[in-house]
């Protein structure tokens, strides 16, 4: 007589299970990471990231359904460590949601400064180079798929070399002690679009080359590399600061009137006669095909 009872109540709970998802075992979601390289940035220096063991922990941020909307985001879901070989370990198992809703992620390096409104804020000095990645389909309970992140590089790289036109010139100008370019430094990535663009106070600043702000580069009749900086992109000239050890801070424009995120832009300085000017002429290197 007690067995009708415990039938009924078994019946409910598979019923249950089956309508409302609640015996279903979690899914888990795994994250994997690529990295946009080709030709475009290169590495001269310790700033482009061009591997995935190079890159320290990233930031991830995740939306659930249809369409992804990070507006609403103040700070990251959850950090990743990238692994040598590409994969992502994160700080926090992700799981799908039972009810089929598709997932949707967007990762960034390196960590930001702060978050408000899903824009994440940078601080840059010239040597950190900026990356995003998104993914605005990552699966769902039924259909789970690796989440891949490729990565993208926000920033326009500079890469500076000197040379003297001739020994008398080196003796002249002496040894290089910076070379310097104004960028903003406080830059803004809003998420739903992937598009960087300079704080309402961007932090305008003369940022060194990769050989720092108090430099003895020689100068001799062989073209050198005077390291490199990673920049703000956008419509603007060029405009560089000289200081060599036998001469005052010199302004320099340059024909540069488009910095190119994700691309090398190379500026070679020709030191001629004495301290009065420096002819220049500017490449581009790495323009996507």
């Amino acid at each position: 007589m007690n067995k009708l009872p415990v039938i009924l109540i078994l019946a409910f709970l598979a019923t249950a299970c089956d309508r409302f998802n609640l015996c279903r075992e979690q899914v888990p979601i795994h994250f994997d990471v690529a990295l946009v390289l080709d030709i475009h940035v290169n590495n001269p220096t310790k700033a482009p990231v061009t591997a995935p063991s190079e890159m320290g922990p990233i930031q991830i941020c995740r939306k659930d359904g249809t369409v992804a909307d990070y507006s609403s985001l103040n700070q990251p879901t959850l950090t990743g460590t990238v692994q040598a070989d590409g994969h992502v370990v994160p700080s926090t198992q992700q799981y799908y949601l039972s009810d089929g809703t598709p997932a949707n992620f967007i990762a960034y390096h390196p960590q930001a400064n702060s978050m408000n409104a899903g824009v994440a804020n940078f601080r840059i000095t010239g040597q950190e180079d900026i990356m995003a990645g998104v993914c605005w389909y990552a699966g769902n309970a039924e259909s789970p798929v690796t989440v891949s992140f490729t990565f993208g590089h926000l920033l326009s790289q500079i890469n500076y070399q000197v040379i003297a036109e001739n020994q008398a010139s080196a003796d002249a100008w002496g040894t290089i002690t910076y070379i310097k370019t104004v960028s903003p430094t406080s830059l803004d990535l809003t998420l739903n679009n992937q598009t960087l663009t300079a704080n309402i106070i961007p932090l305008d600043t003369a940022l060194p080359s990769s050989i720092g702000s108090n430099a003895t580069l020689g100068l001799t009749t062989t073209l050198t590399s005077a390291g490199s900086v990673m920049v703000m992109p956008g419509s603007r000239q060029l405009i560089l600061t000289v200081k060599t050890s036998k001469s005052d801070v010199l302004t320099i424009p340059t024909n540069l009137w488009y910095l190119a995120p994700g691309n090398i832009h190379t500026v070679t300085l020709t030191f001629k006669g004495n301290a009065l000017g420096i002819p220049i002429t500017a490449t581009l290197t790495g323009w996507p095909e």
